[in-house]
Formats: C-alpha cells, sequence, structure tokens
C-alpha cells in the first residue's frame, strides 16, 4: 500500500520503503489484521528512516506530522 507522502528528489527525505513498510504495519495494526509486531505508540515515537537526498524519498515535514496524529490515536 503506498503511502500519500509527497515525493522529494533535490532535498533531504524519508526512504520510501521503509516508510511504506512502517506504515502498513501501523495500518494492519489499527485495522485488526494480523501482524508480528503489532505497532504501540512508542513504536511511533521512536521509529527512524534513513535519510535520502539524492534519490527520491517521501517528504519529511508530511511523514512526521502524519505520525505524531498516529501517535496521539493510539494514545487514546
Amino acid at each position: 500500500m503506498p503511502s500519500n507522502f509527497t515525493r522529494v528528489r533535490w532535498r533531504e527525505g524519508y526512504d520510501i520503503d521503509e516508510v511504506d513498510a512502517f506504515i502498513e504495519r501501523l495500518a494492519a495494526t489499527v485495522e485488526g489484521r494480523y501482524v508480528d509486531t503489532p505497532v504501540t505508540a512508542a513504536d511511533i515515537r521512536n521509529v527512524s528512516f534513513t535519510p535520502t537526498r539524492l534519490r527520491e524519498g517521501y517528504a519529511i515535514d508530511e511523514v512526521d506530522t502524519f505520525l505524531d496524529q498516529a501517535e496521539r490515536g493510539l494514545s487514546q
């Protein structure tokens, strides 16, 4: 399930595959689908992604904003 984050190339971004894999685990957790390791609010708070610069990546601010909202949602 690809994410809808803006893709950037000439400025620092987050590795697309890493973000997509984490978002898929998060979606499975929220939807109650089976996942080996369900995502917790602490996982969201502590996740880190490999930065990209000369290859395409996701806009850092968009991913971080989404993760902040997801963490608040899981904490409730």
